[in-house]
């Protein structure tokens, strides 16, 4: 998590270290070769970088050093540095139809890969991702009681009752998760919040500040479910961000990785909820690996979108593509196709 923030938020004002351990070898060789010793042309350099580089080496630190340390920075100083650069879509000899997309090591923070990562787009349904996370840590235990409630009339109406709850019914938290985030039901999203907060305002207001805890400078949330509205956006950045903290919580990663779910008691739709990514899902295995899970999103504005995890045996790897366009409904399952394509380019070998 830390170090996924560190690699890409130099333009949110928090440099990496690896630029402030370059700018800080260049100051010290200039000052050194120069022969005018560390207490001159040093010490006025670096009596400007904190204002820019908050881990700024102290004044006190630098007039302190000895010889021997003094040896040992030039010694790292010759030594060849590297900044690892991800590939970028005008690098890569591949097509996708995602307008956006960040693939990352999860375990190390890597960036593998990125396309206008740090644009504001809308996430649809990779919302759900935020509304589970703060139900797992703030709900309470999963066997306990959670009321079906809802504006079912405007859910209706905007074909986002995919659960099969009913009004008034009691499921356990544990079902209401796997509804949100294998089925993709906004009544559960809704209960949640009542259960949660309340009232929905209050549970999304709850999104919003763990998105400022986490760093996502670049979202805001309007609703649980992620229907369309002009002021909830995120982007691929702050999605890597949110999915990579919640992939720490092992309730969170069975329920993301799940391809189904046996509820206690049938509803509806029957027994079983299905994930909407494994059920629809050409395939889920590539050249190298294969996705062991993930959230799909779609409204007309925001496109097909998917947060997904896949592993190569070794290694873990978070990929967010948003924004493929699917204006008639035809290219359903263009962002799994780019996810595949993603990961078997980078992963492939």
């Amino acid at each position: 998590m830390r170090l996924l923030n560190e690699h890409l938020q130099a333009e949110h004002s928090r440099p990496s270290q690896a630029a402030y351990k370059w700018v800080r070898n260049v100051i010290l060789v200039g000052a050194i070769l120069a022969g005018i010793g560390i207490y001159v042309t040093p010490m006025l350099s670096f009596q400007a970088l904190p204002k820019v580089f908050p881990t700024a080496l102290p004044m006190k630190e630098i007039a302190e050093l000895d010889q021997t340390q003094v040896a040992e920075m030039i010694d790292e100083i010759i030594e060849p540095f590297e900044i690892a650069d991800p590939s970028t879509y005008d690098n890569v000899n591949f097509q996708m139809d995602s307008q956006y997309a960040l693939l990352i090591n999860s375990a190390n923070g890597q960036v593998l890969f990125e396309h206008q990562a740090d644009v504001r787009t809308y996430p649809a349904s990779l919302t759900k991702i935020m509304t589970t996370l703060i139900g797992i840590e703030q709900g309470g235990y999963l066997d306990d009681s959670v009321t079906v409630s809802a504006d079912f009339d405007a859910l209706s109406q905007a074909h986002a009752m995919k659960a099969g709850f009913s009004y008034g019914e009691v499921r356990t938290l544990s079902e209401i998760l796997h509804a949100i985030m294998l089925s993709s039901g906004a009544e559960a999203t809704w209960s949640l919040a009542y259960h949660v907060a309340g009232n929905y305002e209050a549970f999304v207001a709850l999104m919003n500040e763990k998105a400022r805890e986490l760093g996502m400078y670049d979202t805001h949330f309007v609703t649980t479910s992620g229907l369309h509205d002009e002021n909830h956006y995120t982007t691929a950045h702050d999605m890597a961000i949110l999915l990579q903290y919640a992939l720490e919580n092992p309730v969170f990663k069975a329920i993301f990785t799940a391809p189904t779910y046996e509820l206690e008691t049938p509803n509806s739709r029957g027994s079983t909820l299905y994930s909407t990514l494994f059920r629809v899902a050409p395939r889920t295995t590539f050249e190298g690996g294969e996705i062991m899970g993930g959230r799909t999103g779609f409204t007309t504005p925001a496109g097909r979108c998917l947060a997904s995890l896949a592993t190569d045996g070794t290694d873990e790897f978070i990929l967010i593509t948003l924004g493929a366009p699917d204006p008639d409904f035809t290219n359903h399952d263009s962002h799994i196709l780019d996810a595949l394509t993603i990961y078997e380019y980078f992963l492939g070998g």
